[in-house]
């Protein structure tokens, strides 16, 4: 089993308080820690080990750097289930499509994915089942041309992911460096649940560690967005995804649910 971070943004934000949290729980999935953002060029950064997370110097420093900001984050700590302790092995994973840098990290375990799901151009260099299902993915986005500008895409991407999460339990985070796609496994696999900050800001508690901060205090004013999480990290009010789930944030806001309707959230 493995844990999930995502965050979504109107603006670059720092990691500080979700990161945090969020590498506390390395003390249980102890396999491997990692951490993809985007520079304002959309390039893609991912700082990854084959370690601990909650005992890594370098997560502990990641943590604490207030310049290093980001309109989008996927994180992840890895207990493994297919594949050895290896950096290769190890998640978010990254690909070049048309020119863009995509972003991939997933929960759960599949079987039978190679036969079900054939690679033709995208291959993964580890031995997971994640990077294997992110390659097919991108093979399907590559076959299809899909424009995530249009809304009618973000069927088709639910399709594929669909179409994947037959194969076994699948919870994941996907970003083409403009939006940040959060799906949940169709029998509610883990949990995968979201919390919105926008001012007025006000004090939070994290639940994996002894720290408590005052958000009106840290945060910009005309900041806004979305933390995804595996489970809760603080004691803010945290909604969970429904089964089978695909969300859509961009720029700090849900866009698109395939199971809510956003005109009355």
């Amino acid at each position: 089993m493995c844990e999930l971070l995502g965050l979504s943004f109107n603006k670059p934000v720092d990691i500080q308080i979700s990161f945090t949290g969020f590498r506390e729980r390395g003390r249980i999935h102890r396999d491997g820690w990692g951490l993809g953002s985007y520079d304002a060029e959309g390039k893609a950064h991912v700082v990854k080990e084959a370690a601990e997370a909650a005992w890594s110097e370098r997560s502990k420093a990641l943590a604490s750097d207030l310049n290093n900001r980001s309109e989008i984050y996927i994180g992840h700590v890895r207990m493994m289930s297919r594949g050895e302790r290896l950096l290769e092995n190890t998640h978010p994973f990254q690909r070049d499509l048309n020119g863009k840098d995509h972003l991939f990290a997933h929960n759960g375990t599949l079987s039978g994915y190679q036969s079900y799901l054939p690679l033709k151009s995208f291959f993964p260099w580890g031995k997971t089942d994640s990077e294997w299902v992110f390659c097919y993915l991108m093979d399907q986005l590559n076959r299809e041309n899909l424009n995530f500008s249009k809304a009618e895409s973000y069927e088709q991407l639910l399709d594929i992911f669909r179409h994947i999460n037959a194969t076994g339990k699948f919870n994941c985070l996907f970003s083409d460096g403009e939006r940040l796609f959060a799906y949940f496994d169709r029998h509610g696999y883990n949990g995968l649940y979201y919390t919105e900050r926008r001012p007025p800001f006000h004090r939070a508690r994290l639940l994996d560690s002894d720290w408590e901060v005052d958000l009106g205090y840290i945060k910009d004013p005309g900041e806004h967005g979305y933390v995804i999480a595996t489970k809760p990290l603080t004691d803010e009010r945290w909604e969970r995804m429904k089964n089978g789930e695909l969300i859509v944030f961009e720029k700090g806001k849900m866009i698109w649910s395939s199971a809510r309707d956003l005109n009355h959230q």
